[in-house]
């Protein structure tokens, strides 16, 4: 099957305004946690379009849950599932397969899954996962292929992390709902996802309290059915931001502000780029700026998260000097660096820093999206590249960008390709 393709004819400067969808890392555990209640619960600006949350609800409707979807809105029930175990063309396609440990083996005392997929990313360990799981009292076996964990009984415990992720936080949260007891997570990571995801569980009556790399849950409450609306994707208004300044453009995103994003910001603003708040929208521009060098580094919330630092490295190649991006969580994270050479970015990375040499005089060329964030990074340069870019391997930007050519198309970008409209449907395994 040929490989989906976007086409981009540059340099073309994104003008105009245009509204940020559900945030995906936010609406993923949120589906999950859908499923823990023992009553129907409702999910509204759930970005239904993209490629990953297609796969988690395929996953869900596998394992038994009735999901009704409609318009940016999802309705989800799980009473008995028809089975706890997810072969590997269901969990082989997203990382978040692994909060169905958290949900199933809480829930009903097992869950089994092949080894989960996503980007690759380097070393990407999911030991903290499991290590919380077991704490609260689970059985785990790992081999080569698959995870299975057997919980007769969960109790609350207090659970170190020795990095803080996000996702592994949100595993235990979920597990913990139904452990007896208190659980602390401490050195949790606390994003602005994890507290949407305390918002929701607790509008289906669990006790979670968030705070600065500590998650409390009082567990063994009766979790029934609620309504909650996704929180707007910042990682989306981040990556329109960096654009439009790449490009040379102006964009407002409506109602939205920096409240999750305000040390990207920072180095925005530092980099030249005018970034404000004004009647609710969010404005960006970076007509007739001239840009300058920064020097940025990844971390925990607040800090800059580690998927933002492929988009920041596209947009340094128009900055004014030497610019340095280091990631302190995922060190093998520069394969991106490649790609961005084809397109003339002068670009070498070193371990776990990238040198960006600028401004440079961006070419389009034939590229591939080797993640979510590098497809991001090229679609960036390819707008403000001179000629034609095309980018091949773009189901990896449809995981995470919902309507990415047309709303781009809507802010004056020549682009073309396979939309989400247009891709296939994924469709559940079995009636």
């Amino acid at each position: 099957m040929t490989s989906p393709l976007i086409r981009i004819e540059g340099p073309t400067p994104l003008f105009g305004e245009i509204d940020v969808r559900g945030a995906k890392n936010a609406a993923l555990p949120l589906l999950m946690a859908a499923a823990a209640g023992s009553a129907p619960v409702t999910l509204t600006n759930l970005p239904t379009e993209l490629r990953d949350i297609q796969a988690e609800i395929e996953a869900l409707r596998y394992i038994g849950c009735n999901v009704e979807q409609a318009d940016g809105t999802a309705t989800l029930a799980l009473s008995d599932p028809t089975t706890t175990e997810l072969p590997p063309e269901i969990s082989g396609k997203i990382r978040t397969s692994l909060l169905f440990l958290g949900l199933l083996a809480g829930r009903f005392g097992h869950a089994k899954i092949t080894m989960p997929g996503g980007c690759d990313l380097g070393d990407r360990k999911f030991d903290l996962h499991l290590e919380g799981l077991r704490l609260l009292g689970a059985d785990i076996h790992v081999d080569e292929h698959s995870i299975e964990v057997t919980a007769k009984k969960l109790k609350g415990a207090d659970i170190h992390f020795y990095l803080p992720s996000t996702t592994g936080t949100e595993n235990v949260m979920i597990a913990a709902c139904f452990a007896e007891g208190r659980t602390r997570i401490f050195n949790a990571n606390t994003r602005p996802e994890v507290a949407d995801l305390a918002v929701c569980l607790n509008a289906m009556g669990a006790r979670i309290s968030v705070r600065n790399r500590v998650v409390e849950v009082e567990g063994g409450r009766l979790l029934g059915g609620a309504t909650h609306k996704v929180m707007k994707g910042w990682d989306e208004a981040v990556t329109y931001i960096l654009a439009a300044g790449l490009s040379g453009g102006e964009i407002c995103i409506r109602d939205f502000s920096t409240d999750f994003i305000r040390n990207d910001v920072a180095y925005m603003r530092d980099a030249g780029l005018d970034v404000f708040e004004w009647g609710g929208n969010l404005y960006a521009s970076g007509k007739g700026k001239k840009l300058r060098a920064f020097d940025l580094f990844t971390a925990p919330y607040p800090g800059v998260n580690s998927d933002m630092q492929p988009l920041f490295a596209a947009f340094a190649s128009k900055c004014e000097g030497s610019t340095s991006v280091t990631d302190q969580r995922f060190t093998e994270r520069f394969q991106y660096a490649a790609e961005l050479r084809k397109m003339g970015v002068p670009i070498e990375s070193y371990g776990n820093c990238a040198v960006i040499e600028g401004p440079a005089r961006l070419k389009g060329a034939n590229v591939r999206a080797l993640d979510l964030r590098c497809g991001a990074a090229l679609v960036m340069a390819g707008l403000a590249a001179e000629g034609t870019t095309v980018i091949d391997n773009c189901q990896q930007i449809y995981r995470g960008y919902e309507l990415l050519v047309p709303r781009l198309r809507s802010l004056g970008a020549n682009i073309s390709g396979e939309t989400e409209e247009t891709n296939v449907r994924l469709q559940p395994s079995h009636a």
